[in-house]
């Protein structure tokens, strides 16, 4: 089973789970899972060969990425997701929430995509500042392929000595929660992108504080701002006496 570990990180805590996706089960590293590897979800043509177990095997574009140095990679990196977390907690002080990001490995260690699948952090600043981090790493080369895949994710616990957000269902927004989703299914499909998830955290005057944005299709990353901008111009029902936090989905 797969392993999680955790670090202090003064204002919370960030827990990683990391799988990387491997063409080859004997390279599975310890504290880890290894999965199969399957098509990235970018629209792109792979080359399949028939594998010997009788699954399909895509050995000729996707390689296998050494767990333990991606593990390696990612220790290096959480310094950097930290810092990204507590800048943003110094203007959102009770944020919190998890991760899911998704990379491809070209040879070389460059991460030429990422993106994140889920997220529920609440602050698109944020999210980019760790895109950044990951992308700016550099992830072991993959072996036998022209690329790797990695997913993993990160829970980011808020301060304890903030009161979190009030957890609010869609329909609290009233007669916007239309207006809203609108925004998304136009932002997204702006880039032919699919399911768009928005979580956004709402002042106690019904203005949206901030706005974070993931998508399971890494074309949703380029939907992202249209559907920041969309939201923020927005006005809201008050979550009450204190902010609330909401999540939304076009599809």
């Amino acid at each position: 089973m797969m392993k999680s570990n955790e670090k202090s990180l003064g204002l919370g805590s960030l827990r990683a789970l990391v799988v990387a996706a491997m063409a080859l089960p004997s390279l599975a590293g310890c504290g880890g899972e290894v999965t199969q590897n399957k098509p990235p979800e970018t629209g792109g043509s792979e080359t399949q060969t028939s594998g010997g177990n009788g699954g399909a095997n895509f050995e000729a574009e996707i390689g296998a990425l050494d767990q333990d140095k991606v593990n390696s990679t990612l220790e290096r990196a959480q310094g950097k997701l930290s810092a990204c977390f507590h800048d943003g907690v110094r203007r959102i002080p009770f944020m919190g929430g998890e991760i899911r990001f998704a990379l491809r490995i070209a040879q070389g260690g460059t991460a030429t995509v990422a993106y994140l699948k889920e997220s529920t952090l609440g602050d698109r600043e944020t999210e980019s500042c760790m895109l950044g981090a990951l992308r700016g790493a550099t992830w072991p080369s993959p072996v036998g392929g022209k690329e790797g895949l990695a997913e993993g994710g990160f829970s980011f616990d808020p301060s304890a000595d903030e009161r979190p957000p009030v957890e609010l269902e869609p329909d609290r927004l009233g007669k916007e929660l239309p207006k809203a989703k609108q925004a998304l299914a136009t932002c997204r499909a702006s880039q032919g992108a699919g399911a768009l998830k928005a979580t956004m955290y709402i002042d106690t005057d019904g203005k949206p504080l901030a706005v974070g944005v993931s998508s399971a299709d890494p074309k949703g990353e380029a939907a992202a701002t249209c559907v920041v901008d969309a939201l923020r111009g927005m006005s809201f029902p008050s979550p009450g006496s204190y902010a609330g936090k909401v999540s939304l989905v076009a599809e």
